[in-house]
Order: structure tokens, then sequence, then C-alpha cells
């Protein structure tokens, strides 16, 4: 009998170590307008099984997630999630390449797809239709942010630094942008603005934003020890915007007046300590935020 016992503890152990990869939770969000605070609510998972789910963000009209998967096989698919009826549907399906990085816009999905090293780009399927090429620039591109009016700001996989590709252009040495930089970009909402994270070479990390137009870089706020990867809320009309981060297992916020020119002083906001959804996940990393702010995802690493 203790050794029955002691076989069964065995394999319960074993296989929490042996869980492996991320999963994706998705979270109600509030914001309280009196008291400019943020909060969110119970989780629920979008996926929870061992395997790589990943790099979730949500469509422009905020009902669903779409985020990058290995479920079907040795590469990545893109899926979506229905956040109504929790409904996952297979959005690509291609047996020999994976794809990375999806994003919804105006003008179809956007995502990386990689072509073998170092061959990988940003392409953009329009419903059924065959995916065409979304950026002209051959660089290898492992994440990027795409501005509807100005252009895609670009992270060149391998080289860890950022290049410009203006709308209709092509990304070369003259738009480059910054050497050391993180995987989290974005555009900053409401405004022609990039953000971008930049490692200095004294180790800190910080927030910055890039004006394609000026080619202005500002910096906005120091990550310290929180994760390099971050999102943005914003309250449509405000004129006001909120960076959310992890640090320590707590989840922060830091709000940002959009279009200013002199940066706040403001310091990061704790908004709530994250308790990871079971015994088998570890720590939370990457963020979105749906654009009605209604919804936050949060990536949880598995032990």
């Amino acid at each position: 009998m203790q050794r029955l016992l002691t076989l069964l503890l065995a394999g319960i152990f074993s296989h929490s170590v042996s869980a492996s990869g991320y999963d994706i939770q998705i979270y109600p969000l509030s914001f309280d307008s009196i008291k400019q605070t943020w909060s969110i609510g119970q989780g629920k998972p979008v996926t929870d099984r061992e395997g790589y789910d990943n790099q979730a963000s949500f469509t422009q009209d905020s009902k669903g997630v779409v985020f990058a998967s290995d479920r079907s096989g040795a590469f990545n698919d893109i899926y979506r999630y229905d956040v109504k009826n929790g409904k996952t549907t297979q959005l690509t399906q291609t047996p020999k390449e994976s794809e990375f990085s999806p994003i919804d816009t105006a003008n179809g999905l956007q995502y990386v797809v990689e072509q073998g090293v170092p061959h990988q780009s940003v392409w953009l399927q329009k419903g059924s239709a065959p995916r065409i090429r979304a950026i002209n620039s051959l660089i290898p591109a492992g994440y990027y942010a795409t501005h509807s009016k100005l252009g895609t700001l670009i992270w060149a996989r391998y080289a860890y630094s950022l290049y410009f590709e203006p709308q209709g252009g092509n990304a070369n040495e003259g738009h480059f942008v910054v050497a050391n930089a993180g995987r989290s970009i974005h555009v900053v909402p409401e405004t022609n603005l990039f953000s971008f994270v930049h490692k200095t070479m004294d180790g800190d990390r910080a927030i910055k934003t890039f004006n394609p137009n000026s080619k202005q870089q500002q910096t906005l706020v120091s990550l310290g020890a929180g994760s390099e990867d971050y999102a943005w809320g914003s309250i449509k009309g405000s004129g006001f915007a909120w960076v959310f981060n992890v640090e320590n297992g707590v989840l922060r916020s830091w709000m940002h007046k959009k279009n200013d020119n002199n940066v706040s002083k403001n310091s990061w906001v704790p908004v709530a300590n994250l308790t990871p959804p079971t015994l088998l996940h570890k720590s939370a990393n990457r963020i979105s935020i749906s654009p009605d702010n209604r919804y936050m995802t949060i990536v949880w690493s598995r032990k």
C-alpha cells in the first residue's frame, strides 16, 4: 500500500513538472472614472493545456481574441477565441510553416510567417483569400506594430533593432530607429506615436515613444523590475492612456497624457495581485487589452 501511494505521488509530481508551455487567461477589466483607477475581475481560461498558446491580442470589435498555438501539430497556426460563447476557431492551417504575432486590423488579419531561418515577414489575410505581404521590407520581422495611416514599426529578429516602414514604402537603413529594443511594440492609442521598450547599457529598460513624422523619441517611464511586456488601455476622448505591466506578480498601471510633450512624473499604481490560475501555472507575462477596455488577457507560463 505504501509503495502504491509512493508511485501515485511520484506520478502526480512528475506530471506537474512536465506540464510545460503557456496558457491564456481572460479577465473582465473596469475603470473607475472618479478615482481614475482600474480593477480586474475573476479570470477564466481561453486555453488550458500543455503546449504553446501565446501572443494573444483582441479583435478590433473586442469580441474575439486571436492567438498563436501549436495544438494542430509541430507548427503554429492562428486561432480565434470568441469572448461571448468561448468557442475557438482555427484561422490558418499551414502544415509546414508557423504563424506568430496575430493582430486584427481594418484591412484583415496580420501575422508573422516563419518560413525558415532567416526568412520571416508580416503577412495579411483577408477572409478566405490567399495571404499577401503586409510589408515590403525583407527584414526578418519578429514583432511589429502597424498604424493604419503611417506605416509599420518592425522589430528585426537577430538584430534586436527597430526599423520603420512608411505606408507604401520600404524599411531600409535610412529608416533605422533604435538598437537593443524589446519585443513589445505598440501604437499609442489615438495618437501618431509608436511605443517600444529600449534596453540601455546601464541595465535599465524604459518605455519610449517614436514619432515617425519627426523621428523624435521620448522616454515615458522605466519598467524597473517589471516584465518587458506591456499593453495600452485608453478611455476614448479622455486625453489619457494607461500602460499595464506586471512586476513580481502584481498587475500595475501608469497614466500617460496623450500628445503631451512633457512626460508626466506619475508613479506605477498597483491594480491587482495576480494569482496563478492553477498549481501548474507559474508566472504572468504578455498582456493585451480589448479596444473597448472591458477585457484583458494575460499569458501564464506553465511550470
